[in-house]
């Protein structure tokens, strides 16, 4: 078994993650590592269903991309980005500053909710993009839809928060992207 060569944790950065195995999703929460082990087929068959029709639709879609925090220890990778500034020499990043996204994704493995619905809404929030879906499994747990939560920023009180716009399923949301293909 070959072992992990991290940097001291406390001193581990943004930078750090591009040099760590490429088999793992990686993300920093203040500061703390967090290791995502990889999704399953549903997750995957899911992302991939909302990346075409994004990418159909025209947008600058990419999958898993690194959203910078304000802090040098902080950032997360969502399912899915949608990108309205993209900088020059793209090659060099891994991460692009949270401003940078007007929709991020986030697809939830079965049994294995991970603060999709709490603590990544909150920070997303926090950080200002303006869009936030969650898909999740459909009640009859259907292999070949999802309901997608469909999120727009708020101010409540002052605090960045997500209001909840629409419930939809995925092949309802397929049907009224427009295809530009076409």
């Amino acid at each position: 078994m070959t072992g992990l060569f991290l940097p001291p944790i406390e001193d581990l950065e943004l930078d750090d993650l591009a040099s760590l195995p490429r088999h793992y999703r990686y993300e920093l929460r203040d500061g703390n590592l967090v290791i995502a082990a990889p999704s399953s087929f549903w997750h995957k068959v899911m992302a991939g269903r909302v990346l075409v029709m994004l990418h159909k639709a025209g947008l600058n879609v990419f999958q898993d991309p690194g959203v910078r925090g304000d802090r040098p220890r902080d950032c997360r990778v969502p399912d899915l980005g949608v990108a309205s500034r993209l900088p020059p020499g793209l090659a060099t990043y891994s991460h692009l500053p949270a401003s940078s996204f007007n929709l991020v994704v986030e697809v939830v493995s079965e049994g294995a909710a991970n603060g999709e619905y709490t603590d990544k809404a909150a920070w997303y929030a926090e950080h200002g993009i303006p869009e936030y879906w969650i898909v999740d499994q459909a009640p009859d747990r259907a292999d070949d839809d999802a309901f997608v939560f469909v999120h727009r920023l708020l101010l409540a009180g002052g605090e960045p928060i997500y209001g909840r716009e629409r419930n939809v399923l995925l092949s309802e949301l397929e049907r009224e992207y427009p295809d530009i293909d076409s």
